[in-house]
């Protein structure tokens, strides 16, 4: 079956950056390091729908997990583009993750998880789309780039491309009522950007830590942190 083949496929994906890491190369980026724990967590949290982990205590602690992960996936994707830069821009994300996070948690501290999440969602990914646009605007100004930015090209296409499809989901599903949402292929669609996303994730990294050289911008590594 097509459903079950790509969420298999795409689950086992979001892994691969992770492994990336095994790359000398790559794992001296403080930015590939979160990116690596980001896809991670994203695997352990979309396990629940393969169907070895479809019931019992596996799946409750899956449930559990994917609620505080919802919390944490907008904050963690802001910080791995605050991470990805310098100077004022940095400051700037930096402040913007902040104040998410304070908002975040005075919303759901005031009115609860189950009212908060859709707006915590809504705006989370909204800004995630917003950045992904404005890095990769960026990165087409410029006329040369070094190999790190090659690398964050892909990840913001990536981005774009997982958080612009969840984007359409969230949508649809507020306007089920219509008749406009289908959770099978909400699901197919939500799978689909996924596997993409951490494909396009992993060539990214993988084309840093195989063409790196000697002559590599040492301002993003963990050494100059």
């Amino acid at each position: 079956m097509l459903c079950a083949f790509i969420t298999n496929a795409a689950i086992g994906a979001c892994f691969v950056p992770f492994l990336l890491l095994g790359l000398k190369k790559v794992r001296q980026m403080n930015t590939f390091w979160i990116l690596g724990i980001y896809w991670f967590l994203n695997g352990l949290v979309n396990l629940r729908a393969l169907k070895v982990f479809s019931a019992g205590a596996i799946r409750e602690f899956l449930q559990h997990l994917s609620d505080y992960y919802d919390l944490a996936d907008i904050p963690l994707a802001l910080l791995i583009f605050a991470v990805s830069v310098r100077g004022k821009t940095r400051k700037q994300l930096l402040l913007v993750l902040l104040g998410f996070v304070a908002g975040e948690s005075l919303l759901i501290g005031q009115k609860g998880y189950a009212f908060s999440w859709p707006i915590v969602v809504g705006v989370g990914v909204s800004l995630i789309v917003g950045f992904s646009i404005t890095g990769l605007w960026l990165y087409l100004k410029k006329m040369e780039h070094d190999r790190f930015e090659n690398s964050m090209a892909f990840i913001h296409g990536a981005f774009l491309f997982a958080y612009g499809t969840y984007l359409i989901i969230y949508l649809l599903f507020y306007l089920r009522a219509s008749g406009t949402y289908s959770e099978t292929d909400s699901s197919l669609l939500y799978y689909t950007s996924l596997l993409f996303s951490a494909a396009i994730t992993s060539a990214g990294m993988f084309s840093y830590g195989w063409h790196w050289t000697r002559t590599s911008n040492p301002r993003y590594s963990s050494s100059s942190s």
